[in-house]
């Protein structure tokens, strides 16, 4: 199958996505309790779990766009591990959601919530990674332009993220706050990183 039918497929799911994370941040109340800038600064971490989402799924999307554009076709296995990655893109509003309700809470449920919020993004770091590593295993795949063994010397700086990705599922279970301070700095690095651009050159 030609990329660019996976490409645009993706692309709509990506805009849903990110689009309705959004939903996880309330309107207040106008009968809630204080003025509305007490109520919006009791909202933070809704803005919190928002902002990181947003950023993950935006980073996500400019390194798929990337990736994509170095594959000359996919083959079957690439179109079901995309579809992996689509999944855990598609469900993150929903911890995100439940990360906004209880981190203001604390305790306990606090701790799980930012848990599941980050076995969601380990699930994406592994599905992306996985696309990423068969295509350098099978570099029929991959565009001739495409420098082969710089894409697959890529994949270990690449999949970083895994690991920490699953440190901090661990550290969830001892703070909250520091986990999600975790996967902030994570998505920043994300950002400026240039690993998937560069084993393409």
């Amino acid at each position: 199958m030609e990329r660019g039918r996976v490409e645009a497929f993706s692309d709509g799911v990506f805009a849903v996505a990110i689009t309705f994370l959004v939903l996880s941040i309330k309107v207040p109340s106008t009968s809630g309790p204080g003025s509305l800038v007490h109520q919006l600064l009791k909202l933070w971490p809704a803005f919190a779990a928002w902002l990181i989402s947003f950023m993950v799924i935006g980073i996500i999307w400019v390194n798929h766009h990337t990736f994509m554009n170095k594959l000359a076709r996919v083959d079957r296995a690439m179109l079901f591990l995309n579809l992996l990655l689509l999944l855990f893109v598609v469900f993150l509003p929903y911890p995100t959601g439940i990360v906004a309700d209880y981190l203001k809470v604390g305790g306990w449920d606090a701790k799980v919530a930012v848990a599941l919020y980050g076995a969601v993004m380990l699930g994406m770091s592994l599905a992306f990674s996985a696309m990423y590593r068969w295509a350098g295993r099978h570099d029929e795949l991959l565009d001739e332009s495409v420098d082969v063994g710089q894409h697959r010397a890529a994949f270990r700086q690449f999949a970083v993220g895994v690991p920490i990705y699953a440190g901090l599922v661990a550290v969830s279970f001892l703070s909250a706050g520091v986990a999600l301070a975790g996967h902030f700095a994570l998505a920043v690095f994300y950002v400026f990183d240039q690993t998937v651009a560069r084993a393409g050159a």
